[in-house]
């Protein structure tokens, strides 16, 4: 079987190793707006310098010059593993077997191009890896293989999309083999169909007036590390969360959300959430570096100040 893999690096390495092994592997193909990123740039280079062809694809060329290219290549399948554009029906009907894409969520209640952020974000137990083949829409494919990923508590988003890498090669194998008959593909359901866009910057602020420690704890392990964590403000300059931890007490009363309650260079620093709850903050970047809670103590933040989820800041916050 000849293969050709479309891919973002180095999410798709295992994949890429699997069927290079294999002598399965035809040509490796990159987004062009990602491969004239230098880190993505270098596994370009690296592949090239492995003797397979590569091509760049972009929006203009996916239905000329690549569809011809692909047309001469004859594969007998596409493997997609990261890819936003869309592609159009009578390029994905070249193939023998078509092309198949990886998704890192469960289907239908979790397409889109971000499906891990949601997953973590919503606080679900668990995802999963869903090869399915590609049609006209979005993540819409008849369903080849879904393989159930738990997501541990206090997993980050990297964390969870590393693991979910390092599985690929096995779940890749396993839908090799089913392929080449169709009784293996299944209609995803009709019902619980949500389709989720790529996160704002409203997603991925922090609301110290509407989310519960547990949700903002959710929010900062979804936006760590791709979108740098989780967005609040400190006397006006956004700061981004990376890293916090609930801390076991009693509800706390009489306080505002958002409000430093205790900062200690060497005990931390500890921020006032919604019903009581008390959130510590273990990482935090800002424009003087990525810094832990207890570092970020001696730039001057008080017990007292706030954090806010605007610009601005603002008293008129919530007492629980």
């Amino acid at each position: 079987m000849k293969i050709i893999l479309i891919g973002s690096f180095p999410v798709c390495l295992s994949v890429y190793n699997r069927l290079s092994k294999d002598n399965l592997l035809e040509a490796v193909c990159f987004q062009e707006s990602e491969a004239s990123n230098p880190n993505k740039n270098f596994w370009l280079t690296s592949i090239q310098k492995e003797g397979f062809d590569t091509y760049l694809i972009n929006k203009q060329n996916i239905n000329t010059t690549f569809k011809a290219w692909l047309v001469h290549k004859a594969p007998d399948l596409v493997l997609v593993c990261g890819f936003s554009i869309k592609i159009p029906k009578e390029v994905l009907e070249i193939p023998k077997y078509g092309f198949l894409n990886v998704h890192f969520g469960k289907l239908p209640e979790n397409r889109g191009p971000d499906p891990l952020f949601w997953s973590i974000k919503q606080g679900k137990k668990q995802t999963a890896i869903t090869i399915h083949q590609m049609d006209e829409d979005w993540d819409t494919g008849k369903i080849l293989v879904e393989q159930a990923v738990p997501i541990i508590p206090g997993e980050t988003l990297g964390m969870a999309n590393s693991k979910m890498s390092y599985m690929l090669d096995g779940v890749i194998q396993k839908a090799i083999r089913l392929i080449t008959d169709i009784k293996n593909f299944t209609p995803q359901p009709s019902k619980e169909i949500t389709y989720y866009n790529r996160p704002t910057e409203k997603d991925t602020t922090i609301s110290w007036e509407t989310q519960t420690a547990d949700e903002i704890e959710n929010l900062v392990n979804a936006c760590n590390p791709k979108y740098g964590g989780a967005t609040t403000y400190y006397q006006g300059s956004p700061l981004k969360i990376l890293e916090v931890s609930p801390v076991d007490s009693q509800p706390l009363l009489g306080k505002t959300t958002g409000e430093i309650i205790h900062a200690h260079p060497q005990e931390g620093l500890y921020v006032y959430c919604k019903y009581g709850k008390i959130l510590k903050i273990n990482a935090i970047s800002s424009d003087a570096g990525i810094l832990s809670g207890t570092k970020f103590v001696h730039l001057g933040i008080r017990q007292g100040d706030w954090l806010t989820s605007h610009i601005k800041a603002k008293r008129e916050q919530f007492h629980y």
